[in-house]
């Protein structure tokens, strides 16, 4: 807080700077995302309209380091930098982030995740013109510091946070622009895939092991019980999926099942650039509220998604062949875009536990028979990438 007063006090020199150093032409552009997978790829839509918009500018994207490779991959952005929370610590932090903007020289900052430190450090290192995201939940430092931004767009809990995002480019003049999210894999991503996965036309199913917030998961029991129905009444193999640190709970589930000769563990077996070349193949895709889930919505796969605690109202998969199942408890939703609990309140995860594995069978069901024989993204297009 001392550091907002300070930059209270110099504002109007500091603001005068930053307006003198406006220019006719907008070249250099920085995105700041620096939530995790899921968040990120919700991104996509904002670098594309961009791109659209200005396809000479120079777009840069601020973002945490797990994200790196898929925004590499990303043809609409030009350069990547990374941050972790634990680098804005302290005043040194602060000091640290402002040469890094300075450095920069950008005409226009976008913060889609914004905080204390990006508003101060954004003015600091006199950026013309400072854009954010007004989140709905919001502590009262942020809401001083929210005041040294140019322009704020409020995000409202009953919208889409990628309609706030496009918002947000209307303040720089791009009007109209699609949702749709993007996700690509790297060249060799292919190749890598046709080592795990069986040859043959037998439908697969992909199951997500687990979830970065644990709060969300459904957990080794449960999606064993999920695998052995979806065995006996579908004719389709399973893929289990996820990181290196799933491979003890994909292990517990292939050991439980009846039929471990039908699944495939890919679990540790594919980075993020590769994994978008994985669920392409899948016929149809079963997880929670995870970055996996949204990269498999953007490649227009069908879904069943257990949204546990998460707001569907603002975040969601949105091509036709999703199917979301929520509980519709007193307690929530209690995970919000800006406000992501890792515990839950009540102590019992019901949001989670109550929901059985006939709830998520039947839709999977009916999606795997109804699915198309190649996928589409929401807005019609070809899922390329």
């Amino acid at each position: 807080m001392p550091y907002v007063l300070l930059t209270y006090l110099f504002a109007p020199l500091l603001l005068t700077l930053a307006f003198l150093k406006r220019a006719s032409v907008v070249r250099k552009v920085l995105v700041i995302q620096t939530a995790k997978i899921g968040d990120m790829v919700c991104t996509t839509p904002v670098f594309r309209e961009l791109k659209r918009h200005s396809p000479t500018l120079h777009l840069t994207v601020l973002a945490h380091p797990v994200n790196r490779g898929l925004l590499e991959l990303n043809p609409h952005v030009d350069q990547v930098e990374t941050i972790t929370a634990a680098e804005l610590r302290g005043f040194i932090g602060k000091v640290r982030l402002w040469r890094r903007l300075r450095r920069g020289h950008y005409d226009v900052v976008l913060a889609l995740n914004p905080n204390v430190p990006f508003a101060v450090c954004t003015l600091w290192a006199l950026i013309p013109t400072r854009l954010s995201i007004l989140p709905n939940f919001m502590g009262s430092s942020y809401r001083w510091a929210a005041r040294l931004w140019s322009r704020t767009v409020p995000h409202r809990g009953d919208r889409l946070i990628m309609q706030t995002y496009l918002d947000l480019l209307r303040l720089l003049g791009i009007e109209g622009g699609s949702i749709a999210k993007e996700v690509y894999a790297r060249p060799d991503a292919e190749q890598a895939v046709d080592h795990i996965l069986p040859a043959g036309d037998t439908p697969l199913i992909g199951i997500a092991v687990s979830s970065a917030n644990k709060l969300k998961a459904l957990g080794p029991t449960k999606i064993a019980a999920l695998a052995d129905l979806l065995l006996a009444r579908t004719p389709a193999r399973l893929v289990l999926i996820g990181a290196r640190e799933d491979v003890p709970d994909a292990q517990r589930i292939l050991a439980t099942v009846s039929q471990p000769e039908r699944v495939v563990d890919a679990t540790g077996r594919l980075d993020l650039t590769q994994l978008p070349a994985l669920l392409r193949r899948l016929t149809l895709f079963i997880g929670v509220d995870s970055g996996i889930t949204y990269m498999a919505d953007a490649l227009g796969i069908p879904i069943v998604s257990v949204a546990g605690p998460c707001d569907m109202t603002e975040t969601r998969p949105v091509n036709p062949m999703a199917r979301i199942i929520q509980k519709p408890l007193p307690c929530y939703p209690c995970a919000h875009i800006y406000k992501a609990p890792y515990e839950c309140r009540v102590g019992t995860r019901a949001c989670v536990e109550t929901v059985t594995v006939e709830e998520i069978l039947a839709p999977a069901v009916e999606l795997l028979r109804d699915a198309p024989t190649s996928t589409a993204s929401p807005d019609g297009e070809p899922a390329v990438k």
